[in-house]
């Protein structure tokens, strides 16, 4: 369970129950793929199926049924292999899984047609992602096939296949303590290995060992690793919105845009910084940068219960249209250029995302037609930028500038709490950093 508190699930699960009515929720934590022949990739487990049980064990199954006021948990676990064990540790068995995660019964996955089927009865509708595990999408198409051929009049039958985010993208969107302690520890973790890393920040240093060093960082202060692969852009690659080759070889006069975050249990954290490679900012990338930076702040301050997400990025359009005319980027009115999104030549994506268990966590930007109202509890990131990878003459000094400023923010009953803090924003404050750790 990674150290949550085993009641965590619990109240999970009954929450669920409460909303599966007479339905039945089906979820599965993934399998272990191989990179090639017999190397494996490290194991995570689906962030919907940890949510919900607290296993980490691949090739799970979690069938969750309501019953009465509770319900029930059953989970297929792969049965021990002694034999395998040798080669990757030992593993619980199937008693201790029932002990430790709840459940009213566990089975070996190699049990699944034998008793999946029956669990899935007396229901007309089932939550199910399509597409997450053959073995068991198979079970279920059976069964919906059987309805359809086979169901007495009066009996019934499974029907239909929803979604599981239909109940859990609203869940996990409320992060509760146990989780923004995660992510606290996860921002805080990838904010001081980007101080760390930047005494390797200078001319003749390749984006793989700024990328390296950030990454050892998180290791060493208990990350597991990282929560998405590390981007670090430097010159013309800092306008690559998810640049992750990270091959070339920084030079002097260069930015270098930095994109990482560490995993803790799991949670993320998801910060950006961009720095000047010789130690400071040409006035031309000083000039961007404060514009980037003035949006970031502003659209930080926007950010409190009762405003609406849309606002966010609203204000920070607004800020970035406005260094835009400044700098002589882009000319006429803001009210047009904003209206005929002129800006997004610049500007291409949202300035928030959502955060936890995955960088690009669940929850709907809008309910119906009208952009979410931020609550307490919830998490997300603030990162506008400017991108130049190509332009016209009369501006070609901006020419390959790439800049993003990016924070996580936790959504509070009085505002907002902005995490990571000991990581400067300021060109004055990134250029004493930098100074600092030479």
């Amino acid at each position: 369970m990674l150290g949550f508190s085993p009641n965590l699930f619990w109240e999970r699960r009954k929450t669920v129950f409460s909303k599966l009515d007479e339905t039945v929720l089906v979820l599965t934590s993934g399998s272990i793929r191989n990179k090639s022949r017999d190397t494996e990739i490290p194991f995570r487990p689906d962030s919907d199926f940890f949510y919900l049980t607290g296993v980490c064990e691949p090739d799970s199954v979690a069938v969750l049924r309501p019953n009465g006021s509770d319900g029930d948990l059953i989970l297929f676990i792969p049965s021990r292999d002694l034999d395998k064990e040798r080669w990757t540790g030992q593993r619980m068995g199937l008693e201790g899984f029932k002990e430790e995660y709840g459940a009213v019964a566990v089975y070996g996955r190699h049990q699944l047609e034998e008793y999946f089927p029956s669990l899935i009865t007396n229901t007309d509708k089932i939550h199910f992602r399509i597409g997450s595990d053959q073995r068991v999408q198979d079970l279920i198409f059976a069964s919906l096939k059987a309805t359809r051929l086979y169901k007495p009049r009066g009996e019934k039958g499974l029907q239909g296949v929803l979604d599981p985010g239909c109940i859990l993208d609203e869940m996990r969107l409320f992060k509760d303590d146990e989780e923004l302690d995660r992510i606290r520890r996860a921002t805080q973790i990838t904010s001081e290995s980007f101080c760390e890393m930047l005494k390797y920040c200078s001319p003749g240093t390749g984006e793989w060992e700024l990328a390296a060093a950030l990454e050892f960082g998180f290791r060493k202060r208990g990350a597991s690793g990282t929560a998405y692969p590390t981007i670090v852009g430097s010159g013309s690659n800092s306008c690559v919105l998810h640049y992750s080759d990270n091959s070339r070889r920084m030079e002097a006069g260069d930015l270098v845009l930095v994109d990482g975050g560490a995993e803790v249990d799991l949670y993320a954290g998801d910060i950006t910084r961009t720095f000047p490679v010789s130690g400071s900012f040409t006035p031309p990338q000083k000039a961007v940068y404060e514009v980037v930076q003035r949006a970031h702040r502003s659209a930080i301050d926007e950010v409190a219960p009762g405003a609406v997400l849309d606002s966010i990025h609203r204000v920070a359009v607004s800020q970035l249209v406005e260094g835009l005319l400044d700098l002589g980027v882009l000319e006429g009115s803001a009210e047009e250029i904003i209206d005929k999104r002129a800006y997004k030549k610049f500007f291409p994506h949202q300035t928030s995302h959502w955060l936890g268990l995955d960088v690009h966590d669940v929850g709907d930007y809008f309910v119906g037609d009208q952009s979410r109202t931020l609550q307490p509890g919830m998490v997300l990131t603030v990162e506008p930028g400017l991108y130049f990878p190509r332009l016209s003459e009369d501006v070609e000094e901006f020419c390959g500038i790439g800049i993003r400023i990016e924070d996580d923010v936790v959504v509070t009953e009085e505002g907002s709490e902005l995490l990571g803090l000991s990581l400067p924003v300021s060109t004055g404050d990134v250029e004493s950093l930098l100074e600092d750790q030479k």
